[in-house]
């Protein structure tokens, strides 16, 4: 029995099926989106950590922090992150795309028109600060501050010994790090 008409029932499950494929079409675009926006935020992030630790020549979790301990010049260069070195982006299949559509990166060669066109409304990106530095002296300006505390403190106690008509605790070469000038020398023998 072959009827062309169809009858109420299917009518509304027709209808009921469009309507979820619809509202399953509107999520998977919206979820699209999102992931969209996850991949470049993911491919900007990665790539201010690549060039960070590559001018801080410190080692990154990529190449490894073999020159982290060694004293390295801090000549600035400009370091080209290439596509084996972003691990993190690579490790989705859609990144180019979402790069494409946002127009970021490298692979974009979107100009004019075609920029308006290819971007994603509502599209994002966060770029997080630097965290603030503190304004504490390094290990070494640290040393060096003592140093000159502890030179200038055997300075002024020499001062007032000599001021006193004491001899020094230490000779003058100790005091000021030098040889006693002719002058003291010839004072001392006298």
């Amino acid at each position: 029995m072959s009827n062309d008409n169809p009858s109420a029932e299917d009518k509304a499950r027709y209808d009921a099926a469009k309507r979820e494929l619809l509202q399953a079409i509107a999520k998977k675009r919206n979820l699209d989106k999102q992931l969209a926006q996850i991949e470049v935020q993911i491919y900007n992030l990665e790539s201010s950590y690549l060039t960070e630790t590559a001018s801080h020549s410190g080692g990154n979790i990529i190449h490894g922090f073999d020159g982290y301990l060694k004293n390295q010049p801090s000549g600035r260069r400009k370091y080209e992150i290439s596509e084996p070195d972003r691990i993190f982006s690579t490790s989705s299949t859609t990144y180019k795309k979402s790069l494409e559509l946002s127009g970021e990166g490298d692979e974009s060669t979107a100009t004019g028109d075609d920029q308006s066109r290819m971007s994603t409304p509502g599209l994002t990106t966060v770029i997080v600060p630097p965290a603030p530095r503190p304004d504490a002296l390094t290990a070494a300006q640290q040393k060096k501050n003592r140093d000159r505390e502890y030179q200038r403190k055997k300075r002024a106690n020499a001062a007032m010994s000599r001021k006193q008509g004491e001899t020094p605790i230490s000779d003058d070469e100790s005091v000021s790090g030098r040889k006693p000038s002719k002058r003291a020398r010839l004072a001392e023998d006298d």
